[in-house]
């Protein structure tokens, strides 16, 4: 290993100390795990792994490691403290939790970035050369002027003398940071483009004579003019980036106020919200098993077929984009040729404990990128559920639960967002929308109550922070005391209703899904009987004593007189009329078929009487069934011979999702179990499998670029059929981040199921620019 190097460090760390990184960074335990700490430094340098890192920081957290790229090489927890005008113990403090999380290491006293993350912070800060390096293509009247106005004696000194005296004169960052914060809006904002910028991006007229901005940039020794084309020193750029913040730079960790609510109110609450959401999810999938949810031609359930099954279900439709989503990302709905059906897991998942139910949904909704009742558009169109897509608001989501746990004010942490989340991207009037949906949701599914965290919150964002092995088993232990099992009670009224409380169980959903229709939902729902609804499960192979048996076994007693008398008139007119299939032949006592034919609603039918008791239609039998119906009629369909034809009452399945959440196609190694494989193979040199593949050597010619840890990933998912993310660049130059799921290598490029797509592309393999465990 390269002395001072980040996989030195790295291999420097004790096994405690190693976990505690590796659990701070899930995606690097994701397997192919790295093999020796050269490639676990490739896996923690990589953009994607990066990214999910920064976007744990706190805007404390950034402001300082921004600081240690503004000072490159020679950056020391004394100097950084200086730069920001905060305490050496503070900033010590920081400087150990960037190097926790993998994101800064030291290599004794300084303060070092993953090459990545350096250029990145470097850029933001303002990347140029320094003065000293600018200053020798610099006239010497022009740095005479640039030193004097910075207060630096510069009268007979020699260009030599003039830059030294002006390389101290800018070292002092916060002397410089007050100067540009005297500057007018005008002035700064061109300071802004020049820093960050080519040198000359603004300015590149041979002979400029400074005007406006660039006089007072000029004047104010901020801005030199090198060979005709102006440019900012890097100190001047660190100085201006310092400038934009208000005193003191690092604030600290806020002080929340607590929120009041008592310990019963929160956890009745907070049972009631998790009742309700088992419910919901569970009436949904239900339905879509007895029929698929509709699925637009581009993938996604529309708005239309939300709206019908909010109105079928007497659901909110929050509530149900929230429970399509999730399902899904649980792995729980999945889109087969019919639309969308549950997966074989929900029938799995159906007969769970209530803690272990919700703990499924509840992870699945914490860890997804976007507010599934907040869903960005695309182009101004609408990106329907459970499409994925890209967002922000899932690390809104996850700051401001850890943030509020503990009992403090929820909306407080809301307000003090930038701090806690200062990477989110949003502007001001975005973010309230993302806010507002995490409180939404979070009050839908218990883990929010009133203005608190619950105790299932606090629960679920520990077992989270913890990256435990089972993240859904551990926390549905944790839960299983404030989630107790409802047992389900039906009781049956005089007035056709059926109140139901508790979870329904699956016996009871067929039976009251077939029988009845829910006319409102929440601690407690109300079913209600109508000739309709009994006719119904009448038509689906049902009679009216195997009705009475069901209905009095689930209820434990005995119907009530007006539920019998309904059965009982139902059955006995259902079957008086016949449908037979010829196209059509309609059966009935004379006078039932004179009620037909004096129908004026059935007109459309064009019913023609062959004998007192047959009628004829030129209409498919389904049409003529759906119409007598549709007019009161009880009807049944009868073959050709006079049997009668007993209507399926099929029950859909989707295979397993594609992709049921992040890492969810990858077996994940604990901290533990990687952290002690890393220290007793140091090189990667004792591997099980033989070392890399024929994929993986194809893939490394293809695409140099690539590190070993990121063919290896790519090469393993291509052999084992499993998701990647990648960064990819297309020909016109365009970058995009993609969840792919690689199939075929022919010639140089890469056959793959794309989920942002939502179909099959090719990739040149060349055009990768990263990859991640997706």
């Amino acid at each position: 290993m390269v002395s001072g190097s980040f996989a030195e460090y790295l291999a420097g760390l004790d096994e405690t100390r190693l976990a505690r990184l590796l659990r701070l960074r899930p995606d690097v335990r994701i397997e192919p795990v790295p093999r020796g700490f050269g490639q676990l430094a490739e896996r923690l340098g990589g953009a994607e792994s990066l990214a999910f890192a920064l976007r744990q920081l706190t805007r404390d957290g950034v402001r300082t490691g921004q600081a240690v790229a503004a000072l490159g090489g020679e950056a020391t927890v004394r100097k950084v403290a200086r730069l920001l005008g905060a305490p050496e113990p503070v900033v010590a403090d920081l400087v150990t939790d960037l190097c926790e999380r993998g994101l800064a290491w030291l290599d004794g006293e300084t303060v070092r970035l993953p090459d990545r993350l350096a250029a990145h912070w470097s850029a933001e800060v303002g990347d140029g050369r320094p003065v000293a390096d600018v200053a020798r293509s610099v006239r010497v009247e022009d740095l005479r002027v640039a030193a004097a106005a910075l207060g630096a004696e510069a009268e007979g000194l020699r260009k030599p003398e003039l830059i030294a005296r002006l390389a101290d004169a800018l070292a002092d960052t916060p002397a410089v940071a007050r100067v540009v914060a005297g500057l007018p809006r005008p002035a700064r904002d061109c300071l802004d483009v020049l820093s960050h910028g080519s040198p000359g991006a603004f300015w590149s007229l041979p002979a400029p004579r400074p005007a406006g901005p660039q006089r007072l940039l000029a004047a104010a020794g901020l801005a030199l003019n090198v060979n005709g084309r102006w440019e900012v020193p890097r100190e001047v750029a660190v100085a201006a980036w310092l400038a934009e913040f208000e005193p003191p730079v690092l604030t600290g960790p806020l002080d929340l106020p607590s929120a009041a609510m008592s310990p019963a109110e929160m956890l009745a609450t907070a049972q009631a919200a998790a009742q309700d959401v088992l419910r919901a999810v569970t009436s949904v999938l239900d339905t879509a098993r007895s029929k698929p949810l509709a699925a637009l031609k581009k993938g996604g359930v529309g708005a239309r077929e939300r709206t019908r099954l909010a109105a079928r279900l007497a659901l909110p439709a929050e509530t149900v984009l929230l429970a399509i989503d999730v399902a899904h990302a649980a792995g729980l709905l999945g889109h087969t040729d019919a639309g969308y059906a549950p997966t074989e897991a929900f029938s799995r998942w159906r007969e769970e404990e209530p803690s272990r139910q919700w703990a499924e949904l509840a992870t699945a909704w914490f860890g997804m990128e976007h507010a599934p009742t907040s869903r960005e558009q695309d182009d101004g169109k609408e990106v329907p559920p459970p499409l994925p897509l890209a967002s922000g608001a899932g690390m809104i989501r996850r700051a401001l639960v850890r943030a509020a746990a503990g009992g403090r004010s929820f909306d407080a942490a809301g307000r003090q967002l930038d701090w806690f989340c200062p990477l989110h991207g949003y502007e001001p009037d975005e973010v309230g929308q993302k806010v507002e949906a995490v409180v939404r949701e979070g009050h839908l599914l218990g883990v929010l109550a009133g203005d608190v965290v619950t105790d299932c919150g606090e629960r679920l964002a520990a077992v989270a922070d913890e990256s435990a092995d089972d993240p859904v088993a551990e926390l549905a232990d944790r839960v299983a005391s404030l989630l107790p099992e409802a047992p389900c009670t039906v009781v049956l009224q005089s007035d056709l209703t059926a109140v139901v409380s508790g979870q329904l169980t699956v016996r009871a959903s067929r039976l009251l899904g077939a029988a009845a229709v829910c006319e409102t939902r929440g601690t407690a729902s109300i079913w209600r009987f109508t000739p309709e609804t009994v006719r119904h499960a009448l038509d689906t192979g049902w009679n009216a004593e195997s009705l009475r048996q069901e209905l009095a076994v689930l209820s434990d007693r005995p119907l009530p007189q007006p539920l019998d008398y309904l059965i009982a008139d139902v059955s006995r007119r259902h079957g008086q009329v016949r449908v037979r299939g010829l196209r059509s032949c309609v059966l009935a006592d004379e006078a039932t078929v004179t009620e037909i034919l004096h129908t004026r609603r059935l007109g459309k039918l064009h019913l023609a009487r062959l004998a007192p008791t047959v009628l004829s239609s030129p209409y498919e039998l389904d049409n003529v069934l759906a119409a007598l119906r549709a007019a009161g009629f009880a009807p049944v369909a009868e073959d050709a011979e006079g049997a009668v034809i007993i209507e399926e009452n099929a029950e859909h399945e989707a295979a397993a999702s594609r992709r049921a959440g992040p890492g969810a196609t990858r077996d994940r190694v604990s901290a533990t179990n990687l952290a002690a494989r890393l220290l007793a193979d140091p090189e990667g040199e004792t591997v099980s499998d033989g070392g890399p593949g024929e994929t993986f050597e194809q893939l490394a010619e293809l695409n140099p670029r690539l590190s070993a840890a990121e063919l290896a990933l790519l090469a393993d998912a291509l052999d084992q059929e499993r998701d990647v993310a990648i960064v990819y660049r297309d020909k016109n130059g365009t970058r995009t981040r993609r969840a792919i799921q690689p199939r075929v290598l022919f010639g140089r490029w890469l056959e793959s199921w794309c989920y942002l797509r939502n179909g099959d592309r090719d990739f040149t393999v060349a055009n990768i620019e990263s990859v991640a465990p997706a």
